[in-house]
């Protein structure tokens, strides 16, 4: 295991614990350094090497007190809160919450009332019946949760895009001739070009999302429907990956293909050096005191902040660290 994965699972089970224990702030501190790390990769062991603690708290989603951690990890190869917690805790929280359906307080459930501590001992209790005799537990919910295993391990694979590009381009087809939908775009790890890819994302514009969603769920390429809401469904195609579909309104196209396109490392940082010039970006736009700057494309919203918009493919978050990739003026 890469160092910065063993960081992450460890600042991700962190989150979960904290979560469990109705700890404020921590949960969330925990998640979005979590986040950072995934994202930054190998960057986050270079940054302290060449700088020390104090570097880490610059990294975007990293404060005084998780860079302790990661420092302690890096000197020790261990951090000593976390071995404390798993010998108190002894759950392999990072797999059970790829379930859909279960979260922090049910895992911390399953485990204190019937020493649930990783996906297989789950299983055993849900086919067992032994889990409906736990609070919240009945045969409906033993049932789908049973659906979501089998879902999850079929998810965790990754295909060619060469294999997942036809499909993605007839249901891009498909919803521009909707009568409700303006504009569609492939959006994440395909609009970017990677080479392999483990879930379809699409962003599409409408004054009425609900009819939209509707039809989508009815395409013939849908196997499943994992979650459906007012701007973003989620689906299982016959092809055997998710699918993601972001509806939202034509105004703020730009900045949700922004967002939605990724990759992580390269929003992350966008996001801080935006912050750092007394901005807020997200998926609705770029704001500055809470006034809207730019969202309707975006090139709009890189142009504000003063940086070339690179292609989707070169969106890797490396170039754009140090320094960001600034234009001339």
């Amino acid at each position: 295991m890469k160092d910065w994965d063993f960081l992450a699972k460890a600042l991700f089970e962190f989150s979960y614990w904290h979560d469990a224990m109705e700890t404020p702030f921590k949960p969330q501190a925990y998640m979005l350094a979590s986040e950072s790390v995934t994202a930054l990769k190998g960057l986050v062991r270079k940054t302290w090497k060449k700088a020390g603690i104090k570097a880490l708290e610059e990294l975007p989603g990293i404060g005084e007190h998780i860079a302790k951690k990661i420092d302690e990890y890096f000197r020790t190869g261990k951090i000593k809160e976390y071995d404390q917690m798993k010998k108190q805790y002894p759950v392999d929280i990072a797999q059970l919450a790829k379930i859909e359906g279960i979260g922090p307080k049910t895992i911390y459930q399953l485990w204190k009332e019937l020493g649930v501590t990783n996906l297989a001992s789950l299983k055993k209790a849900l086919h067992d019946g032994n889990v409906q005799n736990v609070k919240g537990f009945g045969k409906k919910r033993v049932e789908k949760l049973l659906r979501e295993i089998d879902l999850t391990k079929r998810a965790s694979r990754r295909l060619q895009r060469e294999k997942v590009l036809p499909t993605a381009d007839l249901i891009v087809k498909r919803l521009k001739a909707l009568k409700e939908v303006q504009r569609v775009s492939l959006a994440g790890s395909l609009r970017r070009k990677k080479p392999d890819v483990g879930d379809i994302d699409i962003i599409a514009t409408s004054s009425k999302p609900k009819e939209v969603m509707e039809a989508f769920i009815h395409f013939p390429e849908v196997e499943t429907v994992l979650g459906k809401g007012p701007t973003r469904t989620s689906v299982r195609l016959t092809l055997g990956i998710d699918c993601d579909l972001r509806v939202v309104s034509n105004d703020v196209y730009g900045a949700a293909l922004q967002y939605f396109t990724g990759d992580k490392r390269h929003n992350i940082i966008i996001r801080t050096y935006a912050e750092k010039k007394g901005y807020k970006l997200n998926e609705y736009g770029l704001f500055k005191k809470g006034k809207l700057i730019a969202c309707k494309t975006e090139k709009a919203i890189y142009d504000a902040l003063g940086l070339k918009m690179p292609p989707p493919e070169k969106r890797l978050g490396e170039n754009e660290f140090h320094p960001l990739n600034k234009k001339t003026r």
